[in-house]
């Protein structure tokens, strides 16, 4: 099994000893463990998990959470304070902007003496030293001195340097943060592309989209001690909630804004109430109430697909038209938006729309009312499986932010088929105009 994986953790731990005073660590060195002058901070508390060779795994978490802490025990920069660790394979790292590098010596010194750290014979390096220098793009600074370089130029070399010495692990913390937009998606294709090519990728960011594209796994960090290891998308969001949850909570305990005022354009439903059945299903309730969490106030209480002929699908063709269905109850008087979304089978997010979107009035909700939101729209989506998420939500900041009242994921799952002629390979596709010329 071990000659499978790539990395091994067993219950990891990382204590800290933080003394208040420089003299402190002196008299507790000189104490012999009879008096304590420190305080302990742990950084990992028992963090276990294996990744499989080829593998991708992101790491995600807030600040503080022991993600880099985390990477540099992988990497050998740290010792653990107990636990076990095991790394099967050449390991290439982008921890910290210009670690290793010196200063004093030009970018292509570096690349050389990086090289040799690395173990690559000298004329092994000459032969990939120009692949650096055009990856990495700095143009002359290549021959400049280190220190006179940007942060993004760090990141630009360093990550040339790591990439092209063929690692058989590549670990890259949020390092990438500082890289413009055309560097980061520059990145994030060769790391696919060393990806596919059987290479191990552990990867620390705070973007989410990245994470679910690019890994296969996820590991969620909460306070030093695994949260959640399993598929990315799932991790990911479980993430995303925690985050909404957070929001929601702190919104309460916060004193009215301004900028909840202004929504006046809302729907006087009492005033449009029509004849649509209201729908409560006991089979939706126990569906999704593993995957439903909001601060309350309002309820859905089913949804379906339907076709043109308002009868309920679970496998569409491409680009039909669709109405997505939502039933929800309110228990406060609020103004709200009722919005779908559609995600992928990594819960990428594809398609969706709200109220405010549209450019259509929110609801305002009164205690005790019943509603059912109705979107019209096509599926222009690549074969494959999706999932609908439906939230309800009350604006905070126009546009910008809201409290989540009631979200629920995996609210509806859905096929959709092959395109009929011609096979689409992106996610979504619309229509286009071409007009070709003999020139």
């Amino acid at each position: 099994m071990s000659s499978e994986l790539a990395i091994e953790v067993r219950n990891l731990t990382k204590t800290y000893r933080i003394f208040e005073r420089p003299g402190d660590r002196l008299r507790q060195a000189f104490s012999l463990g009879k008096a304590s002058f420190h305080k302990e901070f742990t950084a990992l508390q028992d963090v276990s998990f294996e990744v499989c060779k080829g593998e991708s795994v992101g790491i995600i978490g807030r600040n503080g959470s022991g993600k880099s802490t985390l990477l540099q025990l992988i990497c050998g920069i740290l010792q653990p304070t107990s636990g076990a660790l095991k790394v099967h394979g050449r390991i290439s790292a982008l921890l910290e902007l210009g670690a290793g590098f010196n200063p004093e010596f030009t970018g292509r010194e570096n690349v050389y003496f990086q090289g040799a750290v690395m173990g690559f014979r000298r004329e092994e390096i000459e032969q990939r030293v120009d692949d650096i220098a055009a990856f990495a793009d700095i143009g002359t600074f290549i021959d400049q001195p280190i220190r006179t370089y940007s942060s993004g130029m760090y990141v630009r070399l360093a990550f040339a340097i790591n990439l092209l010495s063929d690692p058989e692990i590549m670990v890259v913390d949020e390092a990438l943060a500082v890289g413009d937009m055309a560097f980061q998606a520059k990145c994030m294709t060769a790391l696919a592309r060393i990806q596919a090519g059987g290479a191990t990728v552990l990867f620390v960011s705070h973007d989410i989209g990245a994470l679910k594209s690019l890994c296969s796994r996820g590991l969620y960090l909460e306070g030093g001690k695994v949260l959640e290891f399993g598929a990315a998308g799932d991790v990911a969001e479980r993430y995303l909630r925690k985050m909404r949850e957070e929001m929601n909570a702190e919104q309460a305990l916060a004193p009215p804004t301004r900028s909840t005022e202004p929504f006046t354009a809302s729907i006087d439903n009492h005033a449009r109430a029509g004849s649509t059945k209201f729908k409560k299903s006991a089979d939706f309730e126990s569906q999704v109430a593993h995957f439903r969490y909001g601060e309350g106030g309002a309820k859905i209480t089913h949804a379906e697909l339907l076709d043109e002929n308002s009868r309920r699908v679970s496998e569409v063709l491409f680009d039909q038209l669709v109405f997505i269905s939502i039933y929800f109850e309110s228990f406060a008087e609020a103004n709200v938006s009722c919005n779908y979304y559609i995600l992928d089978d990594k819960k990428n997010l594809i398609l969706g729309a709200g109220l405010t979107l549209l450019d259509h009035p929110f609801i305002r909700m009164c205690d005790g009312d019943r509603y059912v939101v109705t979107y019209k729209t096509r599926l222009p989506l690549h074969e494959g499986n999706y999932s609908v998420q439906l939230q309800i939500t009350a604006p905070i900041v126009l546009g910008q932010t809201a409290k989540f009242l009631d979200v629920v994921d995996d609210a509806i799952v859905f096929k959709v088929a092959r395109r009929d002629g011609t096979r689409i390979w992106t996610r979504a596709y619309v229509k286009n105009e071409v007009e070709v010329q003999l020139c």
